[in-house]
């Protein structure tokens, strides 16, 4: 990271690092904040206060910029006005709206029945001298629903950060720039201890425990096409290119799941969403809250449960689906 410039210099470097030891990688932020830094030298702060000329300033469209970039520009400036509140110090704090994006698309959640039948029918694909598909979609899929992964996490896992013996996977560089372990129940190790026997004879550990017949690792539009032949076969019905279901709701039904059967246990749900956003990799609970209402859509028998718990506590929120 470039040295920090200006009156903001040393907050912002205390934020960076603050950020740093959340666990988020931040090397693309830290980038917009030193562009920052350099913006607030051609004010004349007296003092390291964040106000609302500076940062609408900052935050305005330029000629040219599309909302994606403004959007991440504004981001980091506004995590960075949180931070100085939560300090005590007078700050302005850009509008949400600067980034926040309202997705209307609703994850598909697959029934219990429906998840054996695609297991099942992955388990049918026919051997290939040429693919190692057949081998890797059986234990990719169950992968993607027995430990919620993002599909870019499972492709690009390596055979080093796969732990056989205990059961614990290493995600490496995710979403937000953040690491993180994920333990495997022991039917899942079991899998990816036998699937590892079958293909990984001859690997090094720098190999993709995902890899095709040339070493290259399987890409996410591979897993994607032989999805959308085994959801034919399990009598799933697909809408279309956009309209799902999609290989990531596999990740949703693992979170509605989880937190159906935290439910129906009698565990309180506030005790639950922490664990649950920790083991999915959420940037904070408020992003697995998400995951409370769908649970309450698609189990509408432990609706009142849930109305016990968050019934207008929740607020709507702004989604990402890629979480």
């Amino acid at each position: 990271m470039k040295a920090l410039i200006g009156t903001f210099a040393a907050l912002l470097s205390e934020f960076v690092a603050h950020k740093i030891s959340l666990g988020f990688k931040y090397e693309n932020e830290a980038d917009e904040l030193y562009r920052f830094s350099k913006f607030t030298t051609t004010f004349e702060l007296a003092e390291p206060i964040l106000t609302k000329e500076l940062v609408q300033a900052w935050c305005a469209m330029r000629p040219g910029e599309g909302a994606s970039n403004n959007r991440r520009r504004a981001y980091p400036v506004r995590q960075f006005g949180i931070y100085l509140t939560s300090l005590g110090h007078d700050a302005f704090i850009a509008s949400p709206d600067a980034r926040a994006r309202s997705y209307t698309f609703i994850p598909y959640i697959f029934t219990t029945s429906e998840v054996e039948r695609i297991f099942a029918n992955s388990d049918q694909l026919c051997p290939s001298r040429f693919s190692t598909l057949p081998l890797v979609m059986p234990v990719i899929l169950r992968l993607l629903y027995g430990c919620g992964l993002r599909i870019s996490e499972a492709v690009h896992l390596q055979n080093k950060h796969v732990d056989l013996q205990n059961g614990i996977l290493e995600i490496k560089n995710s979403k937000f720039g953040k690491d993180r372990l994920v333990a495997m129940s022991e039917s899942m190790s079991q899998i990816c201890r036998l699937y590892y026997q079958m293909l990984h004879k001859h690997s090094t550990l720098d190999d993709y425990f995902f890899m095709k017949a040339d070493r290259k690792p399987i890409t996410p539009d591979n897993v994607y096409r032989r999805f959308r032949e085994i959801l034919w076969e399990s009598g799933i019905s697909h809408g279309g290119k956009g309209n799902g279901p999609r290989v990531h709701d596999l990740r949703h039904t693992f979170a509605v799941h989880a937190l159906s059967r935290a439910v129906n246990k009698g565990t309180d749900v506030y005790c639950a969403l922490p664990i649950l956003s920790t083991y999915l990799g959420h940037a904070s609970v408020a992003a697995t809250e998400h995951y409370v209402r769908l649970t309450a859509d698609a189990f509408p028998d432990i609706r009142a449960a849930l109305e016990q718990y968050c019934g207008h506590v929740i607020p709507e929120v702004k989604w990402d689906e890629t979480n």
